[in-house]
C-alpha cells in the first residue's frame, strides 16, 4: 500500500478551499492552515496563523510532501497595500518555509487576472505577456516570479495555476470560458504533486469549455485531462455572452478590466 502524502493548504476557509478540502482528502493526508478557527475532518489536521509569521510557517510545512496555497487578498477594488501582506509578504516567508524545511513541491494560485488586460477575442498561449487588470492580477504576477525564483535557485518544483472562474456553476458566458470545476482543480494539484518532469510550469486552470480564451497545449502535454464542462454546469440564471455588457467582456478580466485604479496611499494628487 503506497502511503498517502501529506498536503498542506493555505486559505482553506475560502470558498475554493472548502470545495476543494473534501476531494483532496479522498488523496492526501491534508493539514490545512488558516486565520481563523476551523473543525478539521478525519486525515486533516489544522494549525491556526498568520502566514506572515516565519515561524508558523515552518511548523505548518515541516514534513509536508507539498504546499497547495489558495491564501491571499482577492477583488476588484484592491488597493496596492491591500495585498501587500497576504499576496506579497506571505508568499515569500512560505517559500522560504519550504525552503528551510525542504518541501518538494509547491502549488500556486494564480489568477487569469494576471493576463486581465488581454483581449478576449483571441487564444492565448503559454507566451502571453503579463497584462495585470489591477493590484490584485499584480500581485499574482509577483506570485509566479517568486515561485519562480525559488525553482530555478533552490530546487523547488512549482506548478502555478492560472485559476480562471472557480464557482460552482457558470453564472454567465464570459466565466463559461474560463470555468473551472474543483474535480479538475484537483487534477491539478495532483499533477503539481507528482509529475516527474515539473520544474517551473504555469498553466491555465480551465475545465473543458467551448471557446476557450487560453492555449491548455501544455496543460494537455502534462498529462491534464479536464472532466467537467462548462456547458453542462450552467447556473439557473445564467446569462449568454451576448447578454453582457460589451466593456465588461472586452478584456480577459471581465469587470475587472474596467475600473480604474484605486489610489496609493500617501501619492500626493
Amino acid at each position: 500500500m503506497t502511503e498517502r502524502q501529506v498536503l498542506v493548504m493555505t486559505g482553506a476557509a475560502g470558498h475554493m478551499g472548502a470545495d476543494l478540502r473534501p476531494l483532496l482528502r479522498r488523496d492526501y493526508d491534508l493539514r490545512i492552515g488558516a486565520r481563523g478557527a476551523l473543525t478539521p475532518a478525519p486525515v486533516e489536521t489544522f494549525a491556526q496563523g498568520d502566514l506572515t509569521d516565519a515561524a508558523y510557517c515552518r511548523r505548518l510545512v515541516a514534513g509536508a510532501d507539498g504546499v497547495l496555497h489558495l491564501a491571499g487578498a482577492v477583488g476588484p477594488g484592491l488597493s496596492f497595500e491591500q495585498t501587500l501582506d497576504g499576496n506579497y509578504r506571505a508568499l515569500l516567508v512560505l517559500l522560504e518555509a519550504c525552503r528551510l524545511e525542504r518541501v518538494p513541491r509547491f502549488i500556486f494560485a494564480s489568477s487569469h487576472h494576471a493576463l486581465g488586460l488581454h483581449p478576449a477575442d483571441r487564444l492565448l498561449d503559454d507566451h502571453a505577456a503579463p497584462a495585470p487588470d489591477g493590484y490584485y492580477g499584480l500581485s499574482k504576477i509577483f506570485g509566479e516570479a517568486a515561485c519562480a525564483m525559488y525553482a530555478h535557485r533552490y530546487g523547488l518544483r512549482v506548478l502555478a495555476v492560472r485559476i480562471g472562474n472557480a464557482d460552482a456553476a457558470c453564472v454567465d458566458g464570459r466565466r463559461e470560458r474560463i470555468w473551472l470545476s474543483a474535480r479538475d482543480m484537483v487534477q491539478l494539484v495532483g499533477i503539481g504533486m507528482t509529475h516527474p518532469d515539473l520544474r517551473f510550469d504555469i498553466l491555465p486552470g480551465v475545465s473543458q469549455v467551448s471557446d476557450p480564451v487560453f492555449d491548455m497545449t501544455r496543460a494537455t502535454a502534462l498529462g491534464y485531462r479536464p472532466l467537467d464542462r462548462a456547458s453542462d454546469n450552467h447556473a439557473p440564471d445564467f446569462r449568454p455572452l451576448s447578454d453582457l455588457p460589451p466593456a465588461d467582456i472586452r478584456h480577459v478580466g471581465g469587470y475587472f478590466a474596467t475600473l480604474d485604479l484605486p489610489p496609493q496611499e500617501g501619492a500626493r494628487s
